[in-house]
């Protein structure tokens, strides 16, 4: 009963924040829930089939094709619009209060404590990458955060995990109930060195395996993507389709498909419910400005940024570069110079956003042709009626998706 008065009022306080328009309400609904109830998340998911996704780059697509895969088979809470922290976990859990499955997006560094406080049937772990070295600790850290964490699972808690990055493999590699996953994708630029004993990582000449003289090295996945098939035990074999165009996008896909298999959805009707999905929280959806349709992506981080150039690249010959450096960003931004921005030559490109001089000198010296504006609306001037790609890092893509909502 108690629970249940500090959720309602936990909801008024969100309701408050959204009619005097100082956000979206989910946070404050959950620093309310655990300030009054420090342990309801861990309450609000017992008797749930919980399922965490976490990673560098994916999470909130892979949380919304997940989501969308179990909610074929019963009712299903999540919070993949994003708000992956304490209080995004605690306001998830409480919105829908009836659903049997809970499909979680959680923060790289918040994750070992969900795994106290829900007790998951399936952990998701996607990938480890840089991301805002000012706020986040080295990747090797956080693998070893998540090693430490898993530990501590249950038996009957199944991790999937991707088997082509070393940092994840590293993590999950001693734990007894571990499925692994490989998408084929193509080296690791953050893994030169081995994160068992520090030596130099040996790759493949193609760039889809890793050993190490010490014994480490990439496992054999019980689950292979391979040009939009995914093959996986009992010689099962399931044709991935993705609404969301780039080959991230069908890894995420087949990970979802994977995921609510193990939850006991059947592969046809997760297929057939992940394929119309177009579009999540803003990403890929279309908004004008001016006279310009934008297509919004959004890129944080070196990893990211290189999936996104090569998705754009296929798309429309006109770009514009929006680069912030908030703490949400990451101040930091001399990840700029780990991304090869040569995709976008021969392209229009366009740069603005708070950093957009930073974007401009990287650009010169990778020898693209492009212009510097002050705002978007500028951009849409100077490109005219066209179709064309906006690529932005957090904060200006997450403004930009708001128009979009609307």
């Amino acid at each position: 009963m108690y629970l249940s008065i500090v959720i309602a009022l936990a909801r008024f306080g969100g309701l408050l924040s959204r009619i005097t328009k100082s956000g979206s309400g989910v946070m404050v609904t959950g620093r309310v829930i655990l300030k009054l109830i420090p342990g309801a998340v861990s309450t609000l998911s017992a008797g749930r089939s919980v399922v965490l996704i976490s990673g560098t780059n994916g999470k909130s697509t892979t949380t919304a094709l997940i989501h969308q895969a179990l909610s074929t088979k019963s009712n299903t809470t999540s919070n993949y619009t994003g708000a992956n922290l304490f209080p995004g976990i605690a306001t998830a859990l409480a919105e829908n209060r009836a659903a049997t499955f809970a499909a979680l997006e959680v923060d790289e560094m918040v994750l070992p404590w969900a795994i106290r406080e829900t007790k998951p049937k399936v952990i998701v772990l996607l990938n480890l990458g840089r991301d805002q070295l000012d706020r986040l600790s080295e990747v090797r850290v956080v693998a070893a955060k998540w090693k430490a964490a898993l530990v501590g699972l249950p038996a009957s808690c199944t991790v999937l995990a991707d088997a082509d990055d070393p940092f994840v493999t590293w993590a999950a590699r001693d734990w007894v109930n571990v499925v692994w996953f490989t998408g084929g994708v193509t080296g690791h630029i953050d893994a030169s060195t081995c994160p068992e004993c520090g030596a130099v990582l040996n790759w493949t000449a193609d760039g889809t395996s890793y050993s190490c003289a010490c014994g480490f090295k990439k496992p054999s996945p019980e689950w292979i993507l391979r040009d939009g098939n995914l093959s996986g035990p009992n010689s099962q074999r399931v044709s991935v389709v993705s609404g969301i165009p780039g080959k991230a996008a069908i890894s995420n896909a087949a990970r979802a498909i994977i995921t609510s298999s193990l939850l006991g959805v059947s592969t046809s009707d997760s297929c057939a419910a992940i394929a119309k999905i177009s579009s999540v929280d803003g990403r890929f959806s279309t908004l004008k400005i001016g006279s310009t349709n934008f297509r919004l992506l959004l890129s944080k981080n070196p990893a990211s940024w290189r999936e996104t150039l090569a998705t754009s690249s296929s798309g429309p010959k006109a770009v514009a570069l929006v680069v912030n450096a908030n703490t949400q960003d990451g101040k930091d931004t001399s990840w700029l110079w780990d991304v090869d921005f040569s995709p976008l030559r021969g392209r229009t490109v366009v740069v603005t956003g708070d950093r957009r001089l930073d974007v401009s000198v990287r650009l010169t010296v990778n020898e693209i042709e492009h212009k510097v504006v002050d705002n978007e609306s500028d951009a849409a001037n100077l490109l005219g009626n066209c179709e064309a790609d906006l690529i932005a890092s957090y904060t200006a893509f997450h403004r930009l998706a708001k128009g979009v909502k609307r």
